[in-house]
């Protein structure tokens, strides 16, 4: 009997229906692959084109082990094929034919028909250069930490500036947690020094000459944090190689677990596992591994209003807050501005050999009316801003240097910078008025002397070990 032929609208229909599917497929920016039965490429979409680096015709019509240095053992795509279960957010790297080296995070589906698999989809999100990131950051931690430079830390108690109430007992508190080996949660906004305060707290402890390792949960995909974490050994998936995690790195030292809340739920059961029995399991290994790393953990919202939204599980929570640390916004801490303010010009000094004194009264005011989002990064990038454009010789900043948001937010009809700093004067902190006016004497008497410790003592009528010691406490450089 002859063949049925479809009637040309019929074709023309399934033409436009094809071109209309490909066209999807290929504005999605992900990287699909679509084999059919027998493991031959009939689909490869542009976004797939743009992470192996090759030509849509290099793959389509060959057999996955053709186009690509793999075999029936290691290809995700003839794996699914023959089990016909889908394979979800699988981290797999492999090499194309001309030798690109690809990481990504997969996932794969059987695609069936009339109770057969007749192909199967892969969905790809190319991580090679965030894993090439990661990487290089953990060799640069390592090399950091062998060069003996202070472990692996840049910060320690006497880097924290303020002599705020807040921040005074923040610190006091941060100190009688370091001796003790209960894992620290600290909780504080954006910006506030989380990461400060993690570091001072490694440097004033019995662990201070081991590793002080940080990795930041947000910003490394959950596939990959897990074998960043825990290591891997190889056969664990392909590519994979014989690496220690970050648990065994950290091991007799600290590890620091950023944006805790931001970690993919279900590796947070797979942490607290780990933390539980102090043990950890390399992906593809056999054996547990003895770990005993002090853990600190940040968190930059309310943790309780974590655990409500289910950003961050309960038990995990009271593993990792035995100590919890919460560090003031700057806005609750505002008598610590002008210290703050003098240590970002003095160290903007350093860096662009300007010799700027301080602030005017009216950028004064214009600070201390700003809520401070951002709390003390975002006052460094305002005083950095501000050293930018301040010209070589100017001695204050003024206004006109300031970030414009900042100028424009106050730039309202009959408000005088001048009247509002003298008005409010009184009304601020007695203490810091005090220590202020103190430190421009000294200053200025240092000044005079050529910066002659014994003459400028002689000169204030103090001895010369107390001018030394309000030097300290003003932090004049």
């Amino acid at each position: 009997m002859p063949k049925k032929t479809l009637p040309s609208k019929e074709i023309e229909k399934i033409r436009r229906e094809n071109e209309l599917l490909t066209s999807a497929l290929n504005i999605i920016e992900e990287g699909i692959h679509i084999v059919d039965s027998r493991g031959k490429t009939f689909f490869y979409s542009k976004w797939l084109e743009k992470i192996e680096n090759t030509r849509a015709e290099n793959v389509l019509g060959k057999h996955i082990t053709e186009a690509y240095r793999l075999d029936e053992e290691s290809s995700i795509l003839l794996k699914v094929l023959k089990t016909g279960k889908p394979v979800k957010n699988h981290h797999t790297s492999y090499f194309t034919i001309k030798g690109k080296k690809i990481d990504i995070i997969t996932n794969t589906f059987p695609i069936s028909a009339n109770g057969a698999i007749i192909g199967a989809v892969s969905v790809n999100s190319d991580i090679t250069n965030k894993k090439q990131l990661v990487d290089t950051v953990i060799q640069l931690q390592k090399q950091l930490y062998s060069s003996h430079t202070r472990n692996g830390t840049q910060y320690s108690f006497e880097d924290i500036i303020g002599e705020s109430a807040a921040i005074q007992e923040t610190v006091e508190h941060a100190r009688r947690v370091a001796v003790n080996m209960s894992p620290v949660l600290i909780y504080g906004e954006t910006g506030t020094g989380k990461e400060l305060f993690a570091q001072s707290i490694h440097n004033y402890s019995l662990r201070a000459k081991g590793p002080f390792v940080a990795v930041n949960c947000a910003a490394i995909p959950a596939t990959l944090l897990e074998s960043i974490l825990f290591g891997t050994e190889k056969g664990a998936f392909t590519g994979a190689e014989d690496k220690p995690g970050l648990f065994e790195e950290a091991d007799k030292g600290t590890l620091f677990l950023d944006e805790i809340s931001s970690m993919d739920v279900s590796l947070q059961t797979k942490l607290l596992r780990v933390l539980e029995s102090k043990t950890v399991r390399r992906l593809g290994g056999k054996s547990d591994i003895r770990v005993n790393p002090r853990i600190f953990s940040a968190i930059n919202t309310d943790p309780l209003e974590a655990i409500k939204k289910g950003k961050l599980r309960q038990d995990l929570y009271y593993r990792l807050a035995v100590v919890t640390l919460t560090i003031p916004p700057l806005r609750k801490r505002m008598e610590d501005l002008p210290l703050l303010v003098r240590h970002f010009i003095n160290r903007s000094n350093k860096i662009m050999y300007k010799q700027v004194k301080d602030v005017t009264p009216e950028v004064t005011a214009i600070f201390q009316q700003h809520n401070w989002p951002g709390n003390v990064r975002e006052l460094q990038h305002a005083v950095e801003h501000a050293m930018n454009f301040a010209e070589e010789d100017a001695g204050y900043i003024e206004p006109r240097h300031i970030p414009a948001h900042l100028l424009q937010k106050y730039r309202e009809p009959g408000f005088k910078y001048e009247s509002y700093y003298e008005n409010n004067r009184e009304k601020q902190n007695l203490k810091l008025l005090l220590q202020r006016i103190e430190r421009e004497i000294i200053v200025e008497t240092m000044n005079s002397n050529g910066h002659n410790i014994s003459r400028t003592a002689r000169a204030l009528g103090i001895s010369r070990q107390n001018l030394q010691q309000r030097i300290k406490r003003l932090n004049i450089k």
